[in-house]
């Protein structure tokens, strides 16, 4: 004789990441990563600017010194 099929209910196991876990910490993990990789072209943008600023104050250096010791006609004919 066959016996009647008995349903049992099905428990969540405890304790083992769900996918919805998974999902979560790959999510934080990337936003960690973007949030880096924003601040690293942050760094790298300012780093930019002040070598491009040094740039700038060396040749206007460079350019008044030339202008200072540069012998002209006006000033020899005086």
């Amino acid at each position: 004789m066959i016996d009647s099929l008995r349903w049992y209910p099905i428990l969540p196991v405890v304790g083992y990441p769900t996918k919805f876990d998974v999902v979560n910490q790959r999510m934080e993990r990337l936003d960690s990563e973007n949030l880096n990789l924003l601040r690293s072209q942050r760094a790298e943008h300012k780093m930019r600017d002040l070598e491009f600023e040094l740039y700038v104050k060396r040749a206007d250096q460079a350019k008044l010194r030339l202008e200072i010791f540069q012998n002209r006609k006006v000033d020899l004919l005086c």
